[in-house]
């Protein structure tokens, strides 16, 4: 075990103490997905945030700053105060790790809080509040789900794997096939590959510290190997909360996973038009700004068989509302038709950003 003795508060009483925050967000973010009420808007550059994000991040820091006053603070939401640089021990925060998975109606989301330490994590907790797996783990502690010990897979080959990304990414880069899953949330993908549902998962967009730090973790007590896109580290104590990209896998497929990254990185940093070269690593949330871009938006509904999953109960009695050339008249159209669903629980709508589906890599072309 790392000696803590310096600090009166152990790495489990603070595992402790976030493990219940992050349940106690769950429950706000899984009544509020229910609903089906958020006001969601754009705080820039494509990224959203609804209420329920909001809300989340005000009950943590509540929760949080007073049991542990003298800790630093950063959050997705809240302005960087840059008390992590000036405080021993600091809270990383994602009060919805997968707000877009939120927003569509996907379970594919979590709750993430870690503790800092000299830079680095030294307690981390994530909850999946709709799928109920909360996952913990301390430094030198060992990493569980729902308080059974977890294992990270032995896989040694890429071929087959189980890999949590966007498929197209892989297939441009000429990868082995795979049985590759889409999750949103960047933490709930490396839980994923911690609790070995997923032999590896890779981004190659740029993650920020709060999307990182409690499933780095979670990772590495697994028994996981995490970098970054050029194979360093992640540290939590930097001036940016940036970092370039994530691999994570088991030792002998992260090996691997690193070398074939290397190369793409090479070609990425000496590359003169890095977005036309190299656009397929990015993955935009927000319809296009090229005005010659048709979108096409598609608002569906039905019963369904679990409302936590997407199997209707009847295919033909699926209820399409309307095709939108816009994302806001799409949700409007969604709103509308999520008020009807008040007496049904098993009724859902859901937006379907068909352009997306077709056109993954935003060049106009079908692949």
């Amino acid at each position: 075990m790392p000696d803590n003795s310096h600090n009166c508060v152990s790495f489990e009483e603070d595992l402790k103490l976030i493990s219940d925050a992050v349940i106690g967000a769950g429950k706000i973010a899984r009544e509020a997905f229910n609903k089906q009420a958020d006001e969601v808007w754009d705080k820039g550059k494509g990224h959203l945030v609804t209420q329920t994000d909001i809300a989340v991040n005000d009950y943590l820091s509540e929760v949080l700053t007073k049991a542990r006053p003298d800790y630093g603070w950063l959050s997705e939401e809240t302005k960087d105060d840059h008390s992590r640089h000036a405080c021993p021990r600091t809270f990383v925060v994602d009060p919805i790790d997968g707000t877009r998975a939120f927003i569509d109606r996907s379970p594919n989301f979590a709750v993430s809080v870690a503790v800092i330490e000299n830079g680095q994590p030294i307690a981390g907790a994530l909850y999946n509040p709709l799928r109920e797996e909360l996952f913990e783990a301390s430094l030198g502690g060992g990493a569980t789900l729902n308080k059974k010990p977890i294992s990270v897979s032995s896989r040694k080959q890429l071929e087959g794997a189980r890999m949590v990304g966007y498929p197209r990414k892989f297939r441009k880069l000429g990868w082995p096939k795979m049985e590759v899953v889409v999750a949103n949330s960047m933490a709930y993908r490396i839980a994923l590959v911690a609790c070995d549902k997923a032999d590896a998962t890779v981004s190659f967009t740029p993650k920020s510290d709060w999307d990182l730090a409690a499933a780095e973790l979670i990772a590495t007590e697994s028994g996981a190997k995490i970098c970054n896109l050029r194979g360093e580290a992640f540290r939590y104590d930097q001036k940016s909360t940036s970092e370039f990209g994530v691999i994570c896998a088991g030792p002998d497929l992260h090996a691997l996973l690193k070398e074939r990254v290397s190369l793409v990185v090479e070609q990425f940093e000496t590359s003169t038009d890095r977005k036309k070269d190299f656009g397929f690593m990015g993955t935009r949330m927000t319809d296009r700004k090229d005005s010659d871009m048709q979108l096409l938006h598609l608002v569906i509904g039905g019963e369904l068989v679990d409302p936590n999953k997407t199997e209707f109960i009847n295919l033909e009695k699926v209820d399409f509302v309307g095709a939108y050339g816009s994302y806001s008249e799409a949700r409007a159209a969604w709103l509308g038709a999520a008020q009807r669903t008040v007496d049904n629980a098993h009724m859902r709508y859901f937006v379907l950003h068909a352009h997306e589906l077709i056109d993954p890599d935003k060049d106009g072309y079908i692949g």
